[in-house]
């Protein structure tokens, strides 16, 4: 599999390379380097691509293309606005969505360049990453920044970080249909879908564990909130069976979930299965 580094520069150019030369060293076979940009009308913008291009474009076997966030006439001298920042999604998801369809493992940095930057690097990860694809961050002694040094033999003043992914993709066939999707905001639109699905199914699976007593009984506790007296008034019981039960379902709840058993777990049925509760009724 060959490999792309993906990465949006700033005003340090040099957390491009450090970064390079770590991954390397760390025995991932770099033969792309993909560098975003804003408007290099900016001199420390012109500055740093042109720094990147003399260091990379010699190095042998290396690939080293240069993608700018612009759109039509839009073309940003730094992420500022709303707009600004949209764009840089755009440009962003579309960059990686092209490599995965190269089929190509994918590092994708987030050192370096504006804090927004790092964040819609991470919301691309989770859209379009899989496990094969590295997120990473670039720890390194200020002083090495600051005497900004393009290249470094001494990799003890470097920490690569793999910065782990909570992905919104289960399943491989999933991610396979997100990757016809050339829209970031119709790709996350897909991804609440298939997250309301799943919540769906798993409250559904939950559901169906239950009683038909202690069914009735969530549904009334769902509907009117009321306290263990006032259901057991309702359903002509007493409150000491209102309260076994409730415990029967709290039990199944939390390991149908996972989750320990603690204070809330009344408000937190509620909350889950209001929505739902005429579906589930209906389905039983």
């Amino acid at each position: 599999m060959k490999d792309t580094l993906v990465t949006m520069v700033g005003t340090e150019p040099q957390v491009v390379t450090l970064l390079f030369d770590a991954l390397i060293k760390n025995g991932f076979p770099i033969d792309e380097v993909v560098v975003l940009h804003t408007n290099p009308s900016v001199v420390d913008i012109y500055n740093s691509l042109n720094c990147l291009e003399k260091e990379l474009t010699s190095e042998e076997g290396i690939t080293l293309r240069f993608v700018p966030i612009k759109s039509n006439d839009r073309f940003p001298e730094d992420i500022c606005c709303e707009k600004d920042a949209t764009l840089l999604l755009r440009v962003l998801y579309a960059t990686v969505l092209k490599i995965k369809k190269a089929h190509r493992r994918i590092h994708l940095s987030i050192a370096g360049g504006r804090k927004v930057m790092a964040a819609y690097g991470m919301l691309v990860a989770q859209l379009l990453l899989d496990d094969n694809d590295h997120v990473w961050h670039l720890l390194s002694e200020r002083s090495l920044l600051e005497s900004r040094v393009m290249r470094s033999c001494d990799f003890s003043q470097i920490s690569l970080i793999n910065v782990p992914i909570l992905r919104w993709v289960l399943l491989p066939s999933t991610l396979q249909e997100l990757l016809l999707w050339n829209d970031p905001y119709k790709a996350i639109l897909k991804q609440k879908e298939l997250q309301e699905y799943t919540k769906v199914s798993f409250l559904t699976a939950f559901w169906h564990q239950l009683t038909d007593a202690e069914k009735q009984l969530l549904e009334t506790l769902v509907k009117t909130g009321g306290t263990n007296k006032e259901i057991a008034q309702r359903l002509h019981k007493s409150p000491k069976t209102i309260s076994n039960q409730l415990q029967s379902i709290y039990d199944k709840y939390a390991s149908h979930t996972g989750i320990s058993r603690r204070s809330g777990m009344r408000n937190r049925l509620i909350s889950d299965l209001a929505p739902l509760m005429d579906s589930l009724r209906a389905n039983s």
